[in-house]
């Protein structure tokens, strides 16, 4: 199944490793550093600008997204009952 993460970007449900609260995520200097990093690394697709509330971890980068934790963990169960 897929899940739609903002703007045009669509994902395999199961490339997913983690989803973090973006804001949650800023709050630790470690997970700072290693944002900055990966922004560094050009691993990291910022789809969501200045809305970003989660941090999705996947095998084929990290995306930025302006949808939350929780309502993307509601659309990946949603594709799964639709399977």
């Amino acid at each position: 199944m897929f899940i739609h993460l903002g703007e045009d970007i669509i994902i395999r449900s199961t490339e997913v490793i983690a989803i973090f609260d973006y804001e949650r995520m800023k709050e630790d200097l470690g997970n700072q550093t290693l944002l900055m990093t990966l922004e560094d690394k050009k691993v990291m697709h910022d789809i969501g600008q200045q809305m970003t509330k989660s941090v999705v971890f996947t095998d084929g980068g990290i995306y930025l997204s302006p949808f939350s934790p929780a309502t993307l963990k509601r659309r990946s169960q949603s594709a799964m009952n639709l399977a």
